[in-house]
């Protein structure tokens, strides 16, 4: 079986107001404090207010979003867990 090829994973911010991101694989959990997406690095959190993606491309992998940034972290990725795996955690 052959490795898939880690995509390229960039952040910028903007006067805390505009944060792009590229490699972005999926948003798993998106509101107005925080955003949680996944990259090929881990877990991508991003916190602040008034959040809100105002871009996102499945084709690329980038992410443009608007509001306040406070705080921006990693987590290391955990297997995905099935349907029922997130039901009964």
């Amino acid at each position: 079986m052959a490795e898939q090829a880690v995509k390229r994973h960039s952040i910028h911010i903007d006067n805390r107001e505009l944060l792009t991101a590229t490699g972005v694989k999926r948003v798993d959990f998106f509101s107005d404090e925080l955003i949680t997406a996944q990259t090929d690095l881990g877990q991508l959190n991003i916190k602040g207010e008034a959040l809100h993606i105002e871009n996102l491309s499945a084709d690329t992998g980038d992410m443009l979003v608007r509001g306040k940034v406070g705080a921006v972290s990693y987590t290391e990725s955990a297997p995905a867990l099935s349907f029922f795996g997130r039901l009964f955690k």
